[in-house]
């Protein structure tokens, strides 16, 4: 296998999306899809980011020679996947919490007047 098709397997096996590679080491998305495509080669300090993101050795990358199948951390990779989706959609988050905010606000409002003015009229 060559980096190109370790590296797409690595990744694909992750779960992972290119821009979400890329964004983790401060790449371009193209830059990762020549890596894949073999057209380049990544500097060697993304080479020791690549080995430490998917928990296999630089030489399992570097080398032509099959070596065994990486071992995979899942404690932290749904923490990771969780931390990327906050950073790239959390404003999502921040305007569906205003709009809940709105709703409620509107349903307190309603309350008031409906109840607040029922109140006036038996009490006066």
């Amino acid at each position: 296998m060559t980096f190109g098709e370790k590296l797409q397997s690595l990744r694909q096996k992750a779960g992972m999306s290119q821009d979400a590679l890329a964004e983790r080491l401060n790449v371009s998305r193209q830059a990762v899809s020549r890596w894949e495509r073999d057209g380049t080669m990544p500097e060697t300090e993304k080479v020791v980011a690549l080995a430490d993101i998917f928990g296999v050795t630089t030489d399992y990358l570097l080398r032509n020679q099959p070596s065994p199948a990486p071992e995979k951390k899942p404690a932290r990779d749904w923490v990771e996947r969780l931390g990327y989706l906050a950073r790239t959609k959390g404003y999502l988050l921040g305007w569906v919490l205003v709009a809940w905010g709105v709703l409620d606000l509107a349903r307190l409002l309603m309350i008031v007047l409906v109840y607040g003015g029922f109140l006036k009229l038996t009490i006066w």
